[in-house]
């Protein structure tokens, strides 16, 4: 049984995120288990976040009542393209074509640049500082804890952890810095020497992988994991079958780093070969890189076969996963970028529906592994496409014939339940500082 902090006990944590519900981005699905976690160990948060303009995606289902949060302006180049440009927070895949942009966007997002040009802006990383002193002056506050991205959240727990040595530091990586995972001769010095000055003053380092926890431990070795969490479900999740055999994929799209063609030419020969009717057949999204996804289509499907959305709600995106034929996850891994279990993953693995997994690059032996316990086969890369042709075929047949099965969570909600999820945060702050005098 969890042991949870009595009253007398309570520690004050400071929660500083960029990002926090209901803003609707895939980070946010992370940051709301943090928070949560906390409270169940018996912390009292304070929270420190962004102030989105009012046409930034929002998710009710996220929405909760926190009686200490302070909301921060962003000012900076990205709120202006929203408030003036821009329908959602991210720019359109035909102006990162362009070299200019797109070495601007690289100088942006590296150390020490994208602390002050960055998300947020210079703004809100003196507005977050000074609200921290403040916080912690006052509720004298013993632990702090910040995610990346932005690294401005890291930078400003650095400061306020030089300013008062005692605090306990925890920092989370769900992804890594451009700087460590795409490294350049013109900034490498400096932003290994920042990077590696921040990161020696944490006290507990958080990551989603083993792949990320490789590089992060040459900066620090007091490294945990945590992927994600499974929410407790039953054993057999009952889903009622599809009129159509859906190909379902709710996430981002990063379109030089994610590959759809293999699974679009695997899906073309089944059907000359009648071994699927394309009439069956229907590609579903719903995310805010529609427009990437039907271009990716249009040359191979009608738009009878296609219904693509915007961004939906949890609840909503949830829903359409548990009405998939398949689930499809796109994720890619190369010598500098591995490890990247997106919290997508776990949304698929609650929905009781068959995933598909196609990773461009070398092989991910975590996500395989954590696949393997949920369903045979589904992970596959270039070179096994016959392999995936025949799983497709197999799942195709299955749903044909109304053999519609079901999966038994129980494995995967002893791995990565609440409960786990409560006993890491347990032990990555359950060192209380005493506070001196400052």
């Amino acid at each position: 049984m969890l042991e949870i902090n009595t009253p007398e006990k309570q520690s004050l944590l400071l929660f500083i995120s960029y990002y926090f519900p209901p803003i609707h981005v895939n980070a946010v699905v992370r940051i709301k288990n943090f928070y949560e976690g906390f409270i169940e160990n018996g912390f009292q948060i304070y929270v420190i976040t962004g102030k989105f303009p009012r046409q930034t995606p929002r998710d009710t289902s996220h929405q909760k009542c926190i009686p200490n949060i302070s909301f921060i302006p962003l000012v900076g180049i990205r709120m202006f393209l929203i408030n003036r440009i821009l329908k959602y927070p991210t720019l359109p895949l035909s102006w990162k074509r362009k070299p200019l942009v797109s070495y601007l966007l690289s100088v942006r997002n590296r150390i020490p640049f994208d602390m002050f040009f960055g998300d947020g802006g210079l703004l809100y990383f003196i507005r977050t500082y000074l609200q921290g002193l403040r916080w912690i002056k006052k509720h004298k506050i013993t632990h702090i804890f910040s995610s990346f991205s932005p690294i401005t959240d890291h930078f400003v727990a650095y400061l306020l952890k030089c300013r008062y040595p005692y605090l306990h530091w925890i920092a989370d990586f769900r992804d890594l810095p451009l700087d460590i995972k795409s490294p350049v001769k013109w900034n490498h010095t400096i932003s290994q020497f920042i990077f590696k000055k921040m990161m020696c003053n944490v006290n507990e380092i958080i990551t989603v992988s083993e792949g990320l926890k490789k590089k992060l431990v040459c900066f620090n070795p007091h490294i945990n994991i945590y992927s994600g969490c499974i929410s407790s479900v039953k054993k057999n999740l009952l889903t009622k079958r599809p009129s159509l055999f859906n190909l379902n994929y709710t996430g981002s799209i990063y379109p030089d780093s994610q590959d759809l063609y293999p699974l679009i030419i695997v899906l073309k020969e089944l059907i000359e070969e009648k071994k699927m009717d394309i009439n069956d057949i229907k590609w579903t999204y719903c995310g805010i890189h529609s427009g990437i996804f039907k271009e990716w289509l249009a040359p191979y499907f009608n738009e009878e076969q296609m219904e693509i959305q915007p961004l939906l709600s949890l609840n909503d995106s949830k829903k359409r996963q548990k009405e998939a034929g398949i689930n499809i996850l796109l994720t890619w891994s190369s010598d500098n970028q591995e490890g990247i279990l997106t919290t997508k993953l776990f949304e698929y693995l609650e929905s009781g529906r068959p995933i598909l997994v196609w990773t461009k690059g070398k092989s991910e032996p975590e996500m395989r592994k954590i696949l393997a316990c949920y369903q045979k086969d589904g992970y596959y890369q270039k070179g096994i496409e016959w392999e995936m042709k025949c799983w497709i075929s197999k799942k195709y047949s299955q749903w044909k014939r109304h053999s519609w099965k079901s999966f038994d969570l129980l494995k995967l909600q002893k791995m990565y339940s609440k409960k786990c999820r409560n006993a890491l945060i347990k032990k990555v702050s359950e060192k209380t500082p005493t506070r001196k005098n400052t």
